[in-house]
């Protein structure tokens, strides 16, 4: 029922006028690849959409993911992971990383692919690039995390300190979302929360966050945790902001304001072939 309310609330009755949308079979995983142009660079964002890890889907993030499409320049493959509680951890982990591989498998570099999520998709983006860091495999050329959730044992302070100014998360909601993703792990296993996992040698990264938002000290502890691992890493905070404000670029001047900041970092850091 909830998951049936936040399509309800998320979806726009009309698709993006002049996007194009090709529907993909990614490795067994549903998605969509989007661009502008016929003719758009080969440069891939695969974006992977927040909700929790329990709501979401391709339909309440199409919006946003057309908009990264079109400030980076670039096409985006957006995929329906699996959700749980029928999809607990690993299973939207294991869609993430099918979705990149089918991009290797027709011959796009890595050095032509990002990743990017939001909330809980920029959790599940950390922990792909870990474990494919883990299993020696070639790693995107970069990654932009928007207020990113990836400390599921929601100790970071801000989830009790912004409670006041946070008008959209709920402590108490996300940790029922967390245990319900985790399924038989401990919330504090780095697939579930990648925070704690090993982030050397992980690629250029973008973080935004709302200085307002819950998930505020999930971004800058992801932040000074990449830069002591030597990792290139921009955080971008924002202040009087939603969580995931960035989806407003109808209504917010920031959200454009962050999104152009989203495309300029992207062609910046990944390739085409312009």
């Amino acid at each position: 029922m909830v998951r049936d309310q936040f399509e309800r609330s998320m979806t726009k009755p009309q698709r993006p006028h002049g996007l194009i949308i090709s529907e993909q079979n990614a490795n067994g995983v549903k998605a969509e690849l989007l661009s502008w142009r016929q003719d758009a660079p080969r440069r891939y964002v695969v974006y992977l959409h927040g909700g929790g890890y329990v709501l979401g889907s391709i339909e309440t993030h199409r919006e946003l993911a057309a908009q990264i499409a079109l400030r980076a320049n670039a096409r985006v493959l957006i995929i329906d992971y699996h959700l749980a509680p029928e999809g607990p951890y690993p299973s939207g982990l294991n869609d993430a990383e099918a979705a990149y591989r089918w991009l290797l498998d027709i011959g796009v570099p890595p050095s032509q692919i990002a990743i990017a999520g939001d909330s809980a998709g920029g959790g599940l983006t950390l922990a792909l690039l870990q474990r494919l860091k883990a299993s020696n495999s070639p790693l995107p050329a970069a990654a932009v995390y928007l207020s990113p959730w990836v400390d599921l044992t929601c100790s970071s302070p801000s989830l009790d300190t912004n409670t006041a100014t946070d008008m959209i998360l709920n402590k108490a909601q996300m940790q029922s979302f967390a245990r319900v993703y985790a399924g038989q792990k401990p919330l504090d296993h780095p697939g579930v929360s990648p925070l704690f996992g090993e982030l050397e040698g992980m690629p250029p990264s973008l973080i935004q966050v709302s200085r307002q938002e819950l998930l505020l000290n999930d971004a800058t502890r992801l932040a000074d945790r990449l830069e002591k691992a030597g990792v290139i890493t921009h955080l971008s905070k924002w202040s009087q902001m939603p969580h995931v404000w960035q989806m407003l670029h109808r209504y917010l001047l920031q959200s454009d304001e962050a999104l152009k900041e989203i495309g300029e970092f992207l062609q910046q850091r990944v390739a085409g072939d312009e």
